[in-house]
């Protein structure tokens, strides 16, 4: 884990998780598989009449925590800033694993899914709307990660100059925020350095590597991917493996 204290909520790593309303009141939300991008790690368990859920989304959020509620195992925020279909500083609430999350903070959260009338029995009150968040961060909390592997290219360098890269093979040296494993024949690793704040870099690799890890790739750098069943890149490392 780097100075930064990144709040990365350890979802992307169990593989069973269950998140009740945070309250024991039967409203279940359970993992299912290791897809995490797509969900982050959340399904439904529910029909779809009961659990009233929108598509689960995989795009990044930032906003600003107004107010956070803890309970035993798990953090209610209150947020403001981006969010689909919502008006621009319209609050809302997302729920996630316990952290210190702290008001006036600014935070970047990916993989969630909407629960509407969603009822806490901790709290003896129902959230007409909330997003069940898989992944969260400190926005621009990362420090810049310094490699002593030779050539080591930062991902800020890949994304100012892609063309530059394409075809060739090149070093990164990050930490991995995000792992979907065995999907088309190969492990999606998405991963940051601190060099372009909440860049999305994903790597494909046989290598199987655990959120969290801080590790070196050797890839060849490709431009326009489109693998179908929307997995469309501008930018990826592919092929990589793993530098001792």
């Amino acid at each position: 884990m780097t100075k930064s204290t990144l709040l990365c909520v350890n979802l992307l790593a169990i593989s069973s998780l269950i998140l009740c309303s945070c309250g024991d009141d039967g409203k279940v939300i359970e993992a299912n598989g290791s897809d995490y991008s797509k969900t982050g790690i959340f399904s439904d368990n529910k029909s779809a009449e009961s659990s009233n859920s929108e598509s689960l989304k995989t795009d990044s959020y930032k906003v600003k925590a107004v107010e956070v509620l803890q309970t035993s195992k798990y953090s209610y925020l209150k947020v403001e800033g981006e969010g689909d279909g919502l008006s621009v500083g319209d609050p809302y609430w997302i729920a996630t694993l316990k952290n210190d999350f702290i008001v006036g903070e600014e935070y970047i959260y990916t993989g969630r899914l909407l629960k509407k009338d969603f009822e806490s029995k901790e709290f003896s009150r129902i959230f007409d709307k909330i997003y069940l968040v898989s992944f969260i961060e400190k926005a621009n909390g990362l420090t810049p990660i310094k490699s002593t592997i030779e050539g080591v290219v930062t991902i800020a360098d890949l994304v100012a100059d892609p063309m530059g890269f394409t075809g060739k093979k090149v070093k990164v040296h990050g930490q991995v925020v995000k792992v979907n494993d065995s999907i088309m024949d190969r492990n999606w690793i998405h991963l940051v350095d601190g060099s372009a704040d909440d860049y999305d870099f994903v790597i494909t690799t046989n290598v199987s590597v655990p959120v969290g890890h801080t590790v070196a790739f050797e890839g060849l750098i490709s431009t326009n991917r489109d693998f179908g069943a929307g997995y469309k890149y501008e930018l990826l490392m592919e092929d990589a493996v793993t530098i001792k």
